[in-house]
């Protein structure tokens, strides 16, 4: 879906200040690849021409690209982007398509936020412990899985407004 179009369906039923959010996913997400390419540029460089490896780079760009990651599954909910079975709900009727598409959202919410319980759970377990090379708390990698399933529910509950109030399968 455009971006241009998902903007026009959440501004209808009253949602634009999730776009706010959805542009700040995404320039983290921009900040977090920038970033991910200068450390592992710098790690090649310090492994092939100064014959030093540093043990901290590898480690932080793991721990960027598990943040990234898991923005990007938040992302791929807006933008309804991930693998669906559309073509099973294709099947039906459109006046059962809507039905289908607001239990499927009703569903990511619940799954979501047992998901939601159980990573601040993670959090708290982790974060006496520290990693390896950097000696940061660990609990900030797994910070991410709080993080990103806050910004899946607020996706959710966008795109199930969009159903609701839109009117989408009819």
């Amino acid at each position: 879906m455009k971006n241009v179009e998902l903007e026009e369906e959440t501004e209808v039923v009253g949602f634009r200040w999730v776009g706010y959010i959805a542009k700040t996913a995404e320039f983290i997400m921009v900040l977090l690849t920038i970033t991910m390419v200068c450390l592992v540029s710098y790690q090649v460089f310090q492994r092939y021409v100064l014959n030093y490896t540093p043990p901290w780079s590898e480690e932080l760009s793991v721990y960027l690209m598990i943040w990234f990651g898991m923005i990007g599954i938040a992302i791929g909910v807006r933008r309804e982007s991930h693998m669906s079975l559309h073509y099973f709900a294709d099947l039906f009727p459109r006046i059962v398509q809507k039905p289908l598409d607001i239990i499927k959202y009703i569903l990511i919410l619940i799954y979501t936020c047992i998901l939601l319980r159980e990573g601040i759970n993670m959090v708290e377990l982790t974060m006496s412990q520290t990693s390896p090379a950097i000696h940061l708390p660990v609990g900030l990698v797994y910070a991410s899985l709080p993080f990103s399933f806050c910004l899946i529910i607020i996706f959710a509950l966008e795109r199930l407004g969009v159903v609701i109030w839109k009117g989408k399968g009819e």
